[in-house]
C-alpha cells in the first residue's frame, strides 16, 4: 500500500489549500515543491524587498528576480524585468516564444505558497453568464458547472481565507451573491479617492452606444482576504500599500499561510527543491509515479545542478504547480506512440488565458486630492458594468481604482524622476507629463510642488476578459531549458478581436470618467513596448494582471477538454489537474476565488475516494 493516500505538486493557492483539507481528515498527503521553504523570518523577504532597486511582484523573493538567467537557474520562473530587458531572447526569458507571438504579460513564482505570495487579495465571484459565455454570447468556452453550484464552495473559501465583503453592496451592482449571504468579516473602507470618485460616477451609464447597453454605473466596496478585524489570528490591515509583492504584517490571506496551516494538521511532508519533469502510467492506464529531479543551490547562476531523482508513489495525484507548469509537466510525460499523459484530446497547454490590462492614469483637481498610499492597492471597483448584451460583439472588464498613484507601470520616475525635477528645459524631457514647465525645481519649491502632484495621483485599470483560444498555448521549446535539463515553455499568444474591441471600449469609458470627475488624464501608450497591438486604427498598450489560466479546460465532453467536473483527467482516473488552468472562460474578475472553489469541489471528489 503507497506510502502517501494523496501527493499535490506545487504548494501555492490550490495546492496549500487542498493539503490543508485534506490533512485535516486524517489523509496522508506529500507536497513536492520545485522551489525553496519560507524563510524563518517573514524579514528576510522584506529586506530583499527594500533593497531591490526595481521593485516587481518577484522582487522580495528568491531567486533574484534581477538576474534573468534561466538556461543557469535550477527552477527558474517568469519575471517583470525579463518582459522589460528581453522577453523574446531565450538567454534573458525563462519563456519562450515562436516567431509572430505577442508577450505574455503576466508572471508566476516557484517557492512555497507559489504565486500565492504575491497576489494582490482581490476576491470577487463570477456571475452566471460568466459559465455559459459560449450558449450566451457566442464566444469562448462554457463551463460544465452552473453559478448556484459553487455558492456553497465559494462560502467555505471564503471563510477559510476571511474574505472582508458587502453582500448589499456586491447587490448593488450584480446578483451574484445569495441575498442572505454573510461576509465573514465587514468590508474595507474606501479610500478618500474612492469616495469622490463614486460620488461623481454612480447613477449614469455610459453613453456611447455602440460598446455600452445601459447599465448604471455603481462603485462597490471590493471584496478581499484581508483583515478589517482580527481573523483566524491575523491582524488587520495597516494600509501599508505594498499587498502585492507582500503585506508586512501578513494581515493579507496568502498561500504560504495556508501552507502552515496544512502542515499544522500533522498528515502533511513537504519536499522542497523537488521538481517534478515527468509523470509515469501503468498499463492499467492509471498514474503509478510522480518522477522528480532535486537540487540545492537557489542562486543565479547556479553553482551546482541535479543532486539527485526518485519518483513518489501514492494513490491520488494532483498537479496544482500553475497553469503553464502544469502543461509543461503533462507535455514532457511520453504515454502512448505519440500521446502525452492527459492529451487524448489535444487540449493540453491550450486556450492559455490572461486578463490583459488597459491602465490609465489621472491627476484629480486641485481642490480634490486623492491622498494615494493610504490604505491596500485596491478598495474599491466599479462591477455593474461586467455583463450585458454587449458581450455579443466586444470583451467583458471590470474596472479597479487604484489607490497608490501612478505606481503601476507608469511609475516612480514619472513622477520624481530627472524629466520631473528639470520640466522642458536643462534636458527634461518631461515624459512623465505633469512638469511641463521650463522651470528648474528645488528646496521648498520642489517639495511643494512634488505633494501638489503626488496627492493628486491615481490610476484605474481595466480587466479586460480574454476569451479561450485554441491557438493560444503552451508547448515545450524543442531547444531551450533550465539548469536541470527541463524543457522550458514555448509560448504562443495574440489577442482576438474580441478582446481588442474590449480595450477600445475602455479607453471610450476613461474618458468619459475622467470628464466626470473632473480629472486630467495622462495616460500614454509607448511606442517602444512589445506589448502592443492596435485595433480600429488605434494602437494600444496591454499589461498583465498575475491572472494565468486555461491550458488545461475543464468540460462536459472527452474530446473537447483535458479535465471534467471534478477536474479529474479523462485519461486518468487517478490524477487531478487544478487551478486556474481548469478555467474554460476566464471573465473579467480575479479568478483565484473561483480556483479555489472549483478545488473545494475536487477535494470533496477525492475524499470519496481515499
Amino acid at each position: 500500500m503507497p506510502e502517501y493516500d494523496v501527493i499535490i505538486v506545487g504548494t501555492g493557492h490550490a495546492g496549500a489549500f487542498m493539503a490543508y483539507e485534506l490533512g485535516s481528515k486524517g489523509k496522508k498527503v506529500l507536497l513536492l515543491e520545485a522551489g525553496p521553504a519560507t524563510p524563518r523570518h517573514r524579514e528576510d523577504y522584506m529586506e530583499s524587498f527594500y533593497l531591490a532597486g526595481f521593485k516587481s511582484p518577484e522582487s522580495p523573493y528568491p531567486p533574484d528576480a534581477n538576474n534573468n538567467q534561466p538556461r543557469k537557474t535550477n527552477a527558474p520562473h517568469p519575471t517583470i524585468q525579463q518582459l522589460v530587458f528581453g522577453w523574446d531572447n531565450p538567454a534573458i526569458s525563462y519563456l519562450t516564444y515562436t516567431p509572430g507571438s505577442l508577450p505574455f504579460g503576466s508572471t508566476y513564482l516557484k517557492l512555497a505558497g507559489g504565486t500565492g505570495n504575491h497576489w494582490q487579495g482581490t476576491t470577487l465571484r463570477m456571475s452566471k453568464n460568466d459559465f455559459m459565455l459560449r450558449r450566451k454570447y457566442q464566444h469562448g468556452l462554457d463551463w460544465p458547472i452552473a453559478q448556484d453550484e459553487l455558492d456553497n464552495h465559494y462560502a467555505k473559501v471564503e471563510a477559510f481565507m476571511g474574505v472582508a465583503g458587502s453582500t448589499a453592496e456586491q447587490l448593488a451592482a450584480r446578483d451574484d451573491i445569495p441575498p442572505d449571504y454573510q461576509f465573514p468579516m465587514p468590508p474595507i473602507p474606501l479610500s478618500l479617492s474612492d469616495k469622490y470618485i463614486k460620488a461623481r460616477l454612480d447613477g449614469e451609464p455610459l453613453t456611447n452606444e455602440d460598446y455600452f447597453t445601459n447599465q448604471k454605473t455603481v462603485v462597490t466596496k471590493t471584496p478581499q482576504a484581508r483583515n478589517s478585524v482580527p481573523y483566524d489570528n491575523r491582524r488587520v490591515c495597516h494600509g501599508n500599500t505594498n499587498c502585492v509583492p507582500i503585506c508586512p504584517i501578513q494581515a493579507k490571506y496568502d498561500a504560504a499561510y495556508a501552507l502552515g496551516k496544512a502542515l499544522a494538521t500533522g498528515s502533511v511532508t513537504v519536499k522542497y527543491k523537488t521538481v517534478v519533469d515527468k509523470i509515469t502510467v501503468g498499463e492499467d492506464g492509471k498514474i503509478s509515479g510522480l518522477h522528480y529531479l532535486t537540487y540545492d543551490d537557489i542562486s543565479v547562476p547556479a553553482k551546482s545542478g541535479q543532486t539527485g531523482q526518485g519518483t513518489a508513489v501514492g494513490t491520488v495525484f494532483v498537479l496544482a504547480a500553475s497553469a503553464i507548469e502544469n502543461a509543461r509537466i503533462l507535455l514532457n510525460s511520453p504515454w502512448k506512440t505519440d500521446l502525452t499523459v492527459a492529451n487524448s484530446s489535444d487540449q493540453v497547454g491550450r486556450n492559455l488565458m490572461d486578463h490583459a490590462t488597459y491602465l490609465a492614469w489621472g491627476l484629480m483637481p486641485v481642490n480634490a486630492p486623492a491622498y494615494s498610499y493610504r490604505g491596500p492597492l485596491a478598495t474599491s471597483g466599479i462591477e455593474s458594468l461586467r455583463d450585458g448584451p454587449f458581450r455579443s460583439t466586444r470583451a467583458s472588464w471590470r474596472l479597479e481604482l487604484g489607490n497608490e498613484g501612478w505606481n503601476w507601470a507608469k511609475g516612480e520616475p514619472y513622477a520624481i524622476g530627472p524629466d520631473f525635477l528639470y520640466g522642458t528645459n536643462h534636458g527634461g524631457l518631461n515624459n512623465g507629463g505633469p512638469n511641463g514647465s521650463a522651470q528648474v525645481l528645488g528646496n521648498k519649491n520642489l517639495l511643494k510642488t512634488l505633494n501638489g502632484y503626488l496627492t493628486r495621483q491615481f490610476r484605474i485599470a481595466f480587466l479586460v476578459e480574454q476569451d479561450a483560444e485554441q491557438t493560444n498555448r503552451v508547448q515545450l521549446s524543442p531547444t531551450e531549458t533550465d539548469n536541470l535539463g527541463i524543457p522550458r515553455p514555448l509560448i504562443t499568444y495574440n489577442l482576438s478581436d474580441y478582446t481588442r474591441k474590449g480595450f477600445v471600449s475602455a479607453k471610450l469609458a476613461t474618458t468619459e470618467f475622467m470628464s466626470r470627475v473632473g480629472a486630467q488624464e495622462y495616460t500614454q501608450f509607448d511606442a517602444g513596448n512589445a506589448k502592443q497591438f492596435t485595433c480600429d486604427g488605434e494602437s494600444f498598450n496591454y499589461y498583465g494582471a498575475g491572472h494565468v489560466c486555461g491550458t488545461h479546460v475543464m468540460g462536459a465532453s472527452h474530446q473537447a477538454s483535458v479535465v471534467n467536473y471534478h477536474q479529474q483527467s479523462w485519461d486518468h482516473s487517478n490524477l487531478y489537474i487544478v487551478g486556474c488552468g481548469s478555467m474554460p472562460s476566464i471573465s473579467s474578475q480575479n479568478p483565484t476565488l473561483t480556483m479555489l472553489a472549483i478545488t473545494s469541489m475536487t477535494v470533496d471528489h477525492i475524499l470519496t475516494r481515499v
